[in-house]
Order: structure tokens, then sequence, then C-alpha cells
């Protein structure tokens, strides 16, 4: 006779499990998919207080989804909440432990808080969860780059390229990771193809300024500008340099666009 009762109090403990699972899915509002998919919107569009907002809300109604979770995360390390951020990402892998996204965002964390070595174990998960995230892989070659490793980082740069060939991010990553090596030309030409001349010009002159050839910079800020005055990254580039050699800026440099007033 004890078999049966047995076989009773199982069925009741997996009718009870059934219940609270269709509980706990009965805590999601009807348009919870559709708040989830505009948070992830304002978070691609970097739109963080009214991302958070959607965000915390669905939190409430369901604590435990990992995609909500990641997204917390991320919108935490863009406001320098590195603690919050990596609570709620390593909780989202404790909940999907396959969840690219959220291992490249924690991965990113790691990156701000010189973890190097916790953030390319993150960085090649999600490249190798996601082959084809060509921003994934970008992100583990800018890792490797920024940890110290410029020739590691060249050929998972060229990885990325495979997948997004057009992609000037990538394109000028990659124009940083050969100055790292000392080679300029290789980078120069990277630079040409992520960008307009005077970026690219910018950009050199800025992967030479971190080489301590100053000289050199000096020169490609001056082109930079004549090509483009109003680019503001070179200009102030230019001033550092300048300060550094002691060099006066040439007075015939076109000088800064005005800002258009109210009105016009």
């Amino acid at each position: 006779m004890s078999r049966p009762v047995s076989v009773r109090v199982l069925a009741v403990a997996a009718a009870l499990a059934v219940c609270a699972c269709a509980g706990a899915r009965a805590k999601r509002s009807e348009t919870y998919g559709a708040r989830k998919g505009l948070a992830q919107e304002l978070v691609r569009r970097d739109d963080w207080s009214r991302a958070f907002a959607l965000v915390d809300a669905l939190y409430r109604e369901d604590p435990k989804d990992p995609e909500v979770l990641a997204l917390r995360g991320v919108i935490y390390r863009e406001q320098k909440l590195f603690k919050e951020a990596e609570a709620d990402l390593a909780e989202a892998l404790s909940l999907a432990p396959d969840n690219a996204y959220a291992h490249s965002n924690l991965a990113l964390v790691f990156d701000r808080e010189g973890r190097g070595s916790e953030a390319l174990e993150h960085h090649r998960r999600a490249a190798a969860l996601d082959k084809r995230n060509a921003g994934y892989v970008n992100n583990l070659a800018f890792s490797l780059f920024a940890h110290g490793k410029p020739r590691e980082a060249i050929p998972v740069f060229h990885e990325a390229l495979r997948i997004d060939p057009t992609n000037p991010r990538i394109r000028n990553n990659l124009g940083f990771a050969y100055a790292g090596t000392g080679d300029f030309r290789h980078a120069a030409e990277q630079f040409s193809m992520g960008g307009g001349r005077a970026e690219a010009n910018n950009n050199l002159g800025y992967a030479y300024q971190v080489a301590s050839n100053f000289a050199q910079a000096f020169d490609l800020y001056v082109e930079a500008l004549r090509l483009q005055p109003g680019l503001a990254r070179a200009r102030q580039n230019l001033q550092e340099v300048a300060r550094r050699l002691g060099r006066p800026i040439p007075t015939d440099l076109p000088p800064e666009p005005r800002p258009p007033t109210e009105g016009t």
C-alpha cells in the first residue's frame, strides 16, 4: 500500500511545481516583451535614464530574467557603478551561462577596472558563443591591445574585419594596434580606410604622440586642421604637443570655426 501513496505524493509535488512555475510566469504583464524590446533599443541609443526606468520596472516583474539583469548591468556600468554592474551581469550568467551579451559586457566592466585576465576570459567566451558578431571579436582584440598585447590583437582585429569589412571603428583600432608594434606604415593604411583624411591624420598623429614622437605628431595635427579646421580633437592634440615641444602653433593655421549663433 505504501507504493501508491508515494506515487500520489510525487504527483502532488509535480503539480505544485507546475503551478509555481505558472505563477512565476504570470507575474509578467502582457506588455513585458514589448517593453523589454524598447529597453534594449534605448540602451543601444545610450538613453540611460529612460532605459533604466524601463529596466527597473521589468526587474520588479521578473528579477530572474537574465536579459533584464544584463541590461541593468550595462546601465550601471555606463554610470560607473562597477560593483553593481558586475553583480547584475554575474547573476545573469549564473542564470544563462551561454549569454554572449552578458559575457561581453562583464568583460567591459573588468576592462575598465584593469582586471585584464578576467576581461579576456569573458571576451573570448562572448566571441566563441557568437562567432559572427564583429563587435564581440573587436572587443576581444581591443582588450588584448589595451592590456599590452598589440601583436596578439592584430590577427583578431583582422578576424573582426572579415565579418564586417567596412567598419571604421575596427579599422581605426587595428591602426592603433599596428602603431603599438611600431608599424606606422600599416597603421596609416588602416587609418586612411577608417575615416576621412583629416581624421586619419589626427589618428596617426595621436599614434606618434603615444610613441613620444611629438614632432611627427605636430606635423600631422597641423595637416589635419588645414584639411578640417573644425576638428576639435586635432586642435586639442596640437596644443598639447606644441606645449611639450615648446613650439608655437603656426600663425597661418585656419582658426577654429565659431559656433552658430541662436536663430541662424
